[in-house]
C-alpha cells in the first residue's frame, strides 16, 4: 500500500471508513472463493487486502478514541 492511500484514507471520515471496510472484507471473501474454485493464481491479493482491512480497522480505533 502506497503511502498516498495511507494519507487518503486518513483523510475519510467515519461512515466512509466503514463503508471502505465492508468493500475490502466483501474482496477478500470473493479473492477466497476463487482461490477455492481454482480461479486464483495471484495469492499475494490476500496479504494486500488484510492489510487495507489492518488499516482501516486502527483508523477506526484511532477516531474511536
Amino acid at each position: 500500500m502506497k503511502k498516498t492511500d495511507k494519507i487518503a484514507y486518513k483523510q475519510k471520515t467515519t461512515a466512509e471508513l466503514h463503508q471502505l471496510l465492508v468493500e475490502a472484507k466483501k474482496k477478500f471473501v470473493e479473492a477466497k472463493s476463487k482461490q477455492y474454485l481454482g480461479n486464483q493464481k495471484d495469492t499475494s491479493v490476500f496479504k494486500k487486502i488484510q492489510s487495507e482491512i489492518a488499516l482501516i480497522l486502527t483508523l477506526l480505533n484511532q477516531n474511536d478514541r
